[in-house]
């Protein structure tokens, strides 16, 4: 005498079944939903660690929306710019401890022969700065299209100051004590009493940046938090609108 002992999967089977078609879709949906958080998040954290950014840079975190196919949202950082630097570029530094790339301007001075190898540009004391820090893109143009025009650009000292009509040059002027400052200087004072302003000082030496925006690690702990919630959320609605 024996008894069968028959298990029924075919709804456990029509379950999983219905579970695995649902899945990609609610994969994605739990992605964008994590990755416009993470988004959220990143733009906020601009805003408390950057000194009044400019909106190219608080709206530099993007979102490259996952798809059921590609199983992959993307967060990053803006590696175009209509004019100037790129975002990916100038953000880099505070991102990740390191050097910071060379800027747009750096490029163009050394392309012209103005700025010499392994020298960078800061900021003249003189440099007229918009609201973010920043001398505007404008204010860089006009400044290297009389820098390439003047042909007395490279000179130095008092040549530099009173040699050409040409608003700025390129050379060394004395400052206190007879420190010689080399870079961008601004004509000012007249023929009687000429004087320059310094508008950009070249530095030797790559500037370095520590790191100041935890891009990675503000991602990765969102992620962590809230991926299992949002795949549960999406799970549980794409089953139940499935079976409407």
């Amino acid at each position: 005498m024996d008894v069968s002992v028959k298990l029924d999967t075919s709804k456990f089977e029509r379950a999983t079944a219905e579970i695995k078609k649902q899945l990609p879709y609610a994969s994605s949906v739990a992605l964008n939903n994590v990755a416009f958080r993470i988004r959220g998040e990143e733009r906020a954290a601009i805003g408390r660690i950057f000194a009044n950014p400019a909106n190219l840079t608080l709206n530099s975190v993007l979102v490259k929306k996952a798809t059921k196919r590609s199983g992959v949202a993307k967060v990053f950082i803006r590696d175009q710019a209509p004019n100037g630097t790129a975002p990916s570029e100038y953000l880099a530094p505070s991102v990740i401890d390191e050097n910071r790339a060379d800027k747009r301007f750096e490029r163009a001075l050394r392309h012209a022969g103005l700025l010499p190898r392994g020298m960078y540009v800061v900021h003249g004391k003189e440099a007229k700065l918009n609201k973010h820090g920043n001398i505007s893109v404008g204010i860089y143009k006009r400044i290297l299209a009389e820098l390439r025009a003047n042909s007395g650009a490279k000179k130095s000292g008092a040549d530099g100051v009173q040699g050409t009509k040409s608003k700025y040059f390129v050379g060394k002027v004395n400052g206190k004590r007879n420190k010689q400052w080399y870079g961008v200087w601004k004509r000012a004072g007249g023929k009687r009493n000429p004087t320059a302003k310094p508008i950009l000082i070249f530095l030797k030496g790559r500037p370095n940046y520590r790191q100041r925006f935890p891009f990675a690690r503000i991602a990765q702990g969102l992620a962590q938090r809230y991926l299992p919630i949002e795949l549960d959320k999406a799970m549980d609605h794409a089953i139940k609108t499935s079976k409407r």
